[in-house]
């Protein structure tokens, strides 16, 4: 893929347009203090917890390394500050995103952290591999996503785990129609535009696709994350089935979701439908696509997950990935376990 994008005017098109966008439009909107995400992790049961929720029956140990691909403006120091005696190392395309991560870094002395600017497809350069990986928002902005999830696993343990989110369909209903319309009104990411958008949004007809997101995401009105959503020049979503296609071609194995019970077909209505004992007899995957359509009205606006390695028959099999729904009405996460490196010939900011 990194040959490929050298020579390919639009794949190297693609990943200029998406690094420009966010220099201008860090996203998440930058923040200056981590001192509450601090105070919640300095329980070590939750720490505890999150480490079973990728390994179940593993013994739990705090010396991780731990990769944030995509890391934005803070997500790489939430994690150093989280795993304290972890190795974390965070990449990213966008100069902004990293120049705010390192600020972090500075301010709470995150000497755990080291962060690049570094594009995903060339995740390679770092020469290490990880426990973890956590993957959130990014992949589906890639000029070619397959080959980005295929860079990740390269650098995944092969007892690692790896959380990834990614858009989902038809939750983003009315984000795809917004986008069109801007498309089709010829609206950019610009100051001005985005500010025309945020009056024009006041005004949405009632029953609109896209008014349960605005009620629901209240920093939808912010100009970064009205940016990211509806003018980013790159994005794609992925249905359940689509999700695992992507899964397997990247050799990797579904664990688990990260919220398990919007796509389970024995929680709350769908066990109560005169379907159930027909969708019980579903293989997995099929019974979470059935439970994506008949939710639609209400399903998240992106899959987030678990997932690890795909080993050869004869080595001894990986434990489940996770797959859950995401936090963010415009996210999708998977988390991957991973092992830094050495890193020779690239610059820490």
């Amino acid at each position: 893929m990194i040959a490929q994008m050298e020579h390919d005017p639009a794949l190297r098109g693609v990943a200029k347009e998406v690094r420009d966008f966010y220099d201008r439009y860090p996203y998440p909107r930058p923040i200056a203090s981590l001192d509450k995400y601090r105070r919640l992790w300095q329980d070590p049961q939750r720490r505890r917890a999150d480490f079973h929720l990728f390994w179940p029956v593993r013994p739990y140990v705090e010396n991780l390394s731990i990769l944030i691909a995509g890391c934005g403006t803070s997500q790489a120091a939430k994690h150093a500050l989280r795993w304290p005696a972890a190795q974390i190392i965070g990449i990213d395309v966008s100069g902004t995103s990293v120049w705010c991560t390192e600020d972090l870094k500075r301010k709470y002395c995150l000497n755990n952290l080291q962060v690049y600017q570094l594009p995903i497809e060339r995740v390679n350069e770092l020469e290490g591999s990880f426990d973890r990986i956590v993957c959130t928002g990014v992949l589906h902005h890639l000029a070619d996503p397959d080959a980005g999830l295929r860079a990740l696993r390269g650098v995944l343990k092969p007892d690692g785990a790896m959380h990834l989110m990614v858009y989902a369909p038809y939750g983003r209903t009315g984000i795809y129609m917004l986008q069109e319309f801007c498309r089709r009104t010829s609206i950019h990411a610009t100051d001005a535009d985005i500010r025309d958008v945020i009056a024009a949004l006041n005004v949405l007809p009632a029953g609109h696709p896209l008014e349960s997101l605005l009620r629901g995401a209240p920093d939808f009105r912010q100009d970064a994350a009205l940016a990211d959503a509806l003018l980013h020049p790159r994005d794609r979503a992925y249905s359940v089935p689509q999700l695992f296609d992507f899964l397997h071609s990247g050799g990797l194995t579904f664990g688990r979701w990260i919220k398990q019970a919007p796509y389970a077909s024995h929680c709350g209505v769908m066990a109560q439908i005169p379907q159930a004992s027909q969708m019980a007899q579903l293989p997995l995957a099929e019974r979470y696509a059935a439970v994506e359509l008949f939710r639609e009205r209400w399903f998240v606006t992106a899959l987030s997950l678990i997932e690890t390695r795909a080993l050869p028959p004869r080595k001894q099999s990986v434990l489940p990935v996770t797959l859950g729904s995401a936090t963010s009405p415009f996210e999708c996460q998977t988390r991957f376990v991973f092992k830094t490196g050495s890193l020779p010939g690239l610059r820490p900011f």
